[in-house]
């Protein structure tokens, strides 16, 4: 019994080519080469750094964003991952490139030592090499851990180094409404940003950098 062989929506023979590199039968596309010889001729990664920086307060263990921007991540979280996706170079979903398009299919963590100041990620990426081709190809970019403290820390270790103060007082016997002015501010996070708090008999003083952060 003869092999089945692929049929045309005509319904006739669909006729295979040669792979103009190698002379494998293959079925027609628009490169006229297989798979193995395109990707041998395409770096679907080209233009991707392999290598990028990352910033940590060694104080809050935030991380720096942007310009004067620091955020809270736990290690291998979805934040962090989308903290050192966006400080790869020429990884841009839809960019277009001399005619290509690079498109990010799946990221993942890869494990390293926890004191080796080392963060690792393995992407996927696919990227159009012709008209109608798409290769898709794996790589692992490594981000460097370098400390650097942000603004609040470097603050909170300066002298007379606060800009705003918040007073509060009530002069009364019981200590009821500052016992629910703590919970309120934990549970809001307010006290995120104060340089130090002194308490006083009948109050405290809150202690901020700027007046926007002592604002809200």
């Amino acid at each position: 019994m003869e092999d089945p062989q692929p049929v045309s929506a005509s319904g006739g023979t669909m006729l295979n080519i040669l792979c103009c590199m190698c002379g494998i039968p293959i079925a027609p596309n628009p490169s006229n080469t297989c798979a193995s010889c395109l990707a041998t001729q395409s770096d679907v990664t080209r233009g991707i750094s392999t290598e990028a920086t990352l910033h940590q307060c060694r104080g809050c263990q935030r991380w720096h964003k942007e310009a004067g921007k620091w955020i809270g991540c736990d290690l291998e979280s979805r934040e962090l991952m989308a903290l050192c996706l966006s400080n790869v170079s020429g990884l841009k979903t839809g960019k277009k490139s001399s005619g290509d398009k690079i498109r990010l299919v799946d990221a993942g963590w890869v494990w390293t030592e926890p004191h080796s100041m080392r963060l690792k990620v393995r992407l996927t990426v696919q990227r159009e090499v012709q008209s109608g081709t798409i290769l898709q190809q794996s790589m692992v970019v490594v981000f460097i851990v370098r400390n650097q403290q942000c603004i609040e820390c470097q603050a909170e270790f300066r002298q007379g180094s606060w800009k705003s103060l918040v007073q509060v007082r009530q002069r009364v016997g019981h200590k009821r409404t500052f016992l629910y002015l703590e919970q309120l501010i934990l549970k809001h996070g307010a006290h995120r940003g104060c340089l130090s708090i002194e308490t006083f008999r009948d109050g405290m003083d809150f202690y901020f950098p700027d007046k926007g952060k002592a604002a809200r």
